[in-house]
């Protein structure tokens, strides 16, 4: 007999997000993209240390507001306080980094020719250009972390902005702006538009010179496509169905509460949060135990109070979410986690309890791809080869984590697994890392956010050569006068630096 997971309370009102009042008319998005284009040259020329002043100011201006910042957070996306304060820090970090580190990175730098000055080649000087006008496409899930950072990269580079924030998270948007504008950075280099669907792909259509979009992957695919079509380059970050890997000798009792968190935070909302666990031998003792710790976790509001979880976006979010799960039930996974626990709600309209499952073959897990929502799928495989297969025969590869022991042998065991970042004994949290680069393979996406990578994704190398106006020139013509000469020097240059086996 299959279990069902479903159930609402009578009365209870889901996290609710109108249509986004004050939208931008789509048929103004072309003329505001046209405006920043046009302001994106003096932006640039302006040089670093007046750029580097604008984002300091951003920064500290962000800092002043952080308390409210947390707040904004948690009643508009319905996330727990302490998820709220910790995306605000990881923001304060990003820009940080940003401001003392991205002069060094965006300096001229020699490229020295070593030893092919045999050939009188000159060294070269490297000049980072910015793209031009760079278009976002913002998420909702980390309104502030996952928006903020890469436009301060994009505008320290000497890009100008045009962006959109998500339709969940209008008022983060706004706020977001009103920073920018307070820090001298709108509208005139960084400009917001609002509004659905309509207007993100009036944004997508407008004379971007780059384009960085978080979200899903159907979306993601249509707008890598129309960008295709005009030769505009992306980042793109297109979600993860992320693995852990728990080998032999793990500790149950420490590794499950930091799986679980790793698996629900931000109630399971996140796109490098653990929906997969493969456990190398006996998996239902891992199940029982993340099954009883789920059962412990509260599902609350922004009026709640402390809990751990919050509601999923939407209505409909859920109701796909719930779909999903029942699926991979019917499929034959096995429900571990409790739909109610001491009288708490299944849900609350929009809310989920966390949902962990045990199966015994992969059927179920192909019914969990793209979900997002707090679930957990557990299943035993029986060694690490095996484990190992089973994270790259998924179509995302955004991260995965090993669990175990010894750590070395498991970071030796990272360059196997076909996802952009690996975690040992830990997950999630890695994402809040402002130096490493942040970003996946396979269908979860390409290009880098974050740290040197992600400032590196907002510029192109333009290499400059010269040469005196006069002096000995490596001139071919003609050819019957030089190239005995030629020659000679070439053989000579060969058997300096080209013998074969060298």
């Amino acid at each position: 007999m299959s279990q069902r997971i479903s159930g609402s309370v009578a009365g209870s009102t889901p996290l609710t997000h109108e249509a986004v009042p004050g939208s931008t008319p789509s048929e103004a998005v072309a003329g505001i993209a046209e405006e920043l284009a046009r302001q994106q040259p003096g932006w640039s020329l302006a040089g670093w240390a007046e750029r580097q002043a604008a984002l300091a100011r951003f920064h500290g201006k962000l800092a002043r507001d952080a308390d409210a910042w947390a707040d904004l957070i948690r009643d508009e996306i319905g996330k727990p306080r302490i998820e709220a304060e910790t995306e605000v820090v990881s923001t304060l970090d990003a820009v940080r980094w940003t401001v003392r580190r991205a002069g060094k990175l965006l300096r001229d730098q020699r490229s020295s020719p070593e030893w092919q000055r045999w050939m009188l080649m000159k060294s070269a000087c490297v000049h980072q250009r910015p793209y031009g006008l760079v278009g976002m496409i913002g998420t909702w899930n980390y309104p502030l972390l996952l928006n903020a950072a890469p436009i301060i990269q994009a505008l320290a580079a000497g890009n100008t902005v045009l962006w959109k924030p998500s339709e969940f998270a209008t008022e983060c948007g706004r706020r977001l702006h009103e920073l920018l504008t307070e820090s001298g950075l709108a509208p005139t280099v960084a400009s917001t538009v609002y509004g659905g669907p309509e207007v993100g792909r009036a944004l997508i259509a407008a004379p971007l010179r780059k384009a960085v979009f978080t979200g899903g992957i159907s979306a993601g695919r249509k707008v890598l496509a129309d960008l295709a079509s005009r030769g505009v380059p992306a980042v793109a970050e297109l979600s993860g169905f992320d693995a852990a890997i728990v080998t032999p000798g793990t500790s149950i009792k420490s590794a499950v509460p930091a799986l679980a968190w790793a698996a629900f935070v931000g109630a399971g909302q996140t796109c490098v949060a653990i929906k997969r666990i493969y456990v190398v031998g006996d998996p239902a003792p891992w199940a029982a135990a993340l099954g009883q710790y789920a059962n412990t976790l509260t599902v609350g509001r922004p009026e709640s109070g402390q809990f751990d979880l919050g509601p999923l976006i939407s209505t409909e979010a859920r109701r796909r979410f719930l779909a999903q799960v029942q699926q991979a039930i019917e499929a034959g996974a096995q429900l571990q986690s409790s739909i109610t626990t001491a009288g708490q709600p299944a849900d609350d309209g929009s809310s989920c309890r966390p949902v962990v499952l045990l199966a015994d073959g992969p059927e179920p897990e192909t019914h969990l791809e793209g979900s997002f929502g707090p679930v957990v799928v557990v299943r035993g495989v029986p060694d690490l080869a095996s484990a190992v297969a089973a994270v790259n025969a998924s179509e995302f590869g955004l991260s995965a984590s090993l669990w175990g022991p010894d750590s070395t042998a498991l970071s030796r065991l990272a360059p196997s697994l076909d996802v952009g970042m690996v975690t040992i004994n830990d997950a999630v949290t890695a994402a809040g890392h402002m130096t490493a680069p942040f970003g996946g393979l396979k269908a979860s996406g390409f290009g880098r956010t974050r740290g040197a990578a992600g400032l590196a994704e907002f510029v192109q190398p333009q290499a400059v050569h010269v040469r005196g106006p006069g002096g000995l020139r490596p001139q071919l013509y003609p050819y019957a006068a030089t190239s005995g000469r030629l020659t000679r020097l070439l053989n000579f240059y060969r058997a300096m630096y080209h013998r074969p086996g060298r």
